[in-house]
């Protein structure tokens, strides 16, 4: 597993999507560690991983429907509720997971309820206007449910996508607070090419929107 782990981080040289998202993610740690960390919808642990390599994660915790991975303190989700105490966890976040989900709102909700008060909580997701779901919209064909294909984990279903404006209404409605929207990379991801640095103007229209907010 630490192989496949080491191995991802090392293809961020050749992918220049996840080298931009990976870098982005670690650009929003401003701590010099978290004690507690929580991945929710961990998978195989990837992004704990990438925490810990760089010396900002101590204790890692995962939680996901399945179990896929023995490097991370482990539980299984069984419902909506997290398996975790209030107000337990420094940080806790989620990559890739929210546009998954059935019920987004007690998903949200549940990051705040398990992070400790002025812990920080993260949600990255793929953004609705990107380049691909328009050219998908102008030719009629970007619907949802919306089947990505197999991977590892199965069929990977995206029931939903947000805009910026959707996806910080869907936090302010969980009772977010001090929200920060982090737009990042512009282009056309299976030819991995765009914008590193999405300019204001363009926003709206980047690949991949990291959401960061406290809980009070």
């Amino acid at each position: 597993m630490e192989k496949y782990l080491e191995e991802r981080l090392k293809g961020n040289k050749n992918n220049f999507f996840q080298r931009v998202q990976t870098e982005q993610f670690l650009r929003l740690l401003n701590k010099k560690s978290y004690s507690r960390v929580l991945e929710v919808g961990c998978g195989r642990g990837f992004w704990n991983y990438v925490g810990v390599k760089n010396k900002k994660f101590i204790n890692c915790y995962g939680c996901d429907t399945e179990k896929y991975t023995d490097k991370l303190k482990f539980k299984k989700i069984t419902g909506k509720r997290l398996p975790y105490k209030d107000n337990f966890f420094d940080l806790v976040f989620s990559m890739d997971v929210l546009e998954h989900v059935e019920d987004d709102e007690s998903f949200l909700k549940e990051h705040i309820r398990v992070c400790k008060y002025g812990g920080e909580i993260i949600i990255g997701t793929p953004n609705y206007w990107r380049i691909t779901n328009i050219l998908l919209l102008i030719l009629g064909r970007l619907k949802f449910p919306k089947n990505l294909g197999r991977d590892y984990y199965g069929d990977c279903i995206h029931l939903r996508e947000y805009t910026i404006k959707g996806l910080k209404e869907k936090i302010l409605e969980a009772k977010g607070r001090n929200l920060e929207i982090y737009p990042t990379w512009m282009g056309i991801l299976f030819l991995s090419l765009g914008i590193e640095k999405v300019p204001g103007f363009l926003k709206n229209y980047c690949h991949f929107i990291f959401a960061k907010f406290k809980k009070r």
